[in-house]
């Protein structure tokens, strides 16, 4: 029997780190970046161990120079969400604009003052439309390829961050369930993972062997074994491209 996280809401996390900070209490004030009430934001030092658990776990994927966090629409945001959208870090004495790519992509800079002020990272759109995602990708993954190792190393990533999140109870559930605190080695954990352009299909290569996947949400995400110890990291997951029966471009 496979347990799966993406029925629980409690733990979409692993698959795409979707907890919001606690929105204010109405006290007649509001957060504002660029006139937006109540912007999409995240604590600084929540993302920040993410960057610990890359630095930790990255014997998984050593030929990954960085781990990258991601922007991505949620089901109900506006389809020009992503113009001119912007985002910064932002503390009491601390103003660190993030260059975000085509894709909505960014890398999290060490911050020692932006820590000690728990500053958090801020956007100039409104709270509730965007999922955060963290991408792992090592140098010489061909294009249209995920590497298993990789996705095991952003997995370790994301479990850290949505740990500083989600709540005691919740975690201890989680732990019970996989029976490890190590939530990325259970051999039941198959990672919900993002894939940009949507995806027809997904498929392990094992040696001689091709296994299926199961591609989700319209195609825009697949189910990866990344606690299946029977594939090693250098396992490569071949995607192929909805609309055209390609590979997909190597992009995030």
């Amino acid at each position: 029997m496979h347990f799966s996280f993406l029925p629980v809401l409690a733990i979409l996390a692993l698959c795409h780190i979707t907890a919001h900070a606690d929105a204010p209490a109405d006290t007649g004030q509001s957060i504002h970046v660029n006139s937006i009430r109540n912007p999409e934001l995240k604590s600084y030092r929540v993302m920040a161990a993410g960057l610990d658990a890359f630095d930790d776990y990255h014997a998984l994927a050593p030929k990954a120079r960085e781990v990258r966090f991601q922007l991505i629409p949620g089901p109900d945001a506006p389809a020009d969400i992503m113009q001119d959208v912007a985002l910064r870090i932002a503390g009491s004495d601390t103003t660190i604009n993030l260059p975000l790519s085509a894709d909505g992509s960014f890398v999290l800079p060490r911050s020692a003052q932006a820590d000690s002020e728990d500053a958090d990272l801020i956007t100039n759109k409104k709270q509730g439309q965007f999922r955060w995602q963290a991408s792992v990708r090592s140098d010489d993954v061909p294009p249209g390829m995920r590497r298993l190792g990789d996705l095991r190393l952003q997995c370790q990533v994301t479990v850290a961050i949505a740990k500083k999140e989600i709540p005691f109870l919740i975690r201890t559930l989680i732990a019970t369930k996989l029976r490890t605190t190590d939530w990325c080695s259970a051999g039941a954990l198959k990672m919900g993972t993002h894939s940009d352009p949507a995806i027809a299909s997904a498929t392990l290569l094992d040696g001689e062997r091709r296994v299926a996947l199961q591609v989700k949400n319209g195609g825009t995400s697949f189910q990866a074994p990344v606690g299946d110890t029977r594939y090693a990291d250098d396992t490569l997951i071949e995607l192929v491209y909805k609309d055209t029966g390609d590979a997909p471009p190597a992009s995030l």
